[in-house]
């Protein structure tokens, strides 16, 4: 399945990109995809510390991946 995943804050400088398209097996879920990313690019922050967004939605990370998502991990953002 191809899919296409966007970074923000602090996840984006740890990747050095903003987005990028990629194709998964079948059957992974929100969270098993940002574990394999946080592998990938030494993501500092835990699957449970983050949000997820898929197609501009807040959902949660069991949610299955389906063809053609737009999947964004959004890590808490502190103000001041």
């Amino acid at each position: 399945m191809k899919i296409k995943v966007r970074y923000f804050a602090s996840l984006r400088e740890k990747a050095g990109i903003s987005q990028e398209e990629m194709t998964i097996g079948p059957g992974m879920d929100l969270r098993d995809l940002y574990l394999d990313l946080s592998k990938k690019y030494d993501f500092p922050l835990a699957a449970n510390e983050i949000k997820y967004s898929v197609n501009n939605e807040y959902v949660e990370p069991n949610i299955p991946i389906n063809e053609s998502d737009v999947i964004v991990f959004i890590p808490p953002v502190a103000g001041g």
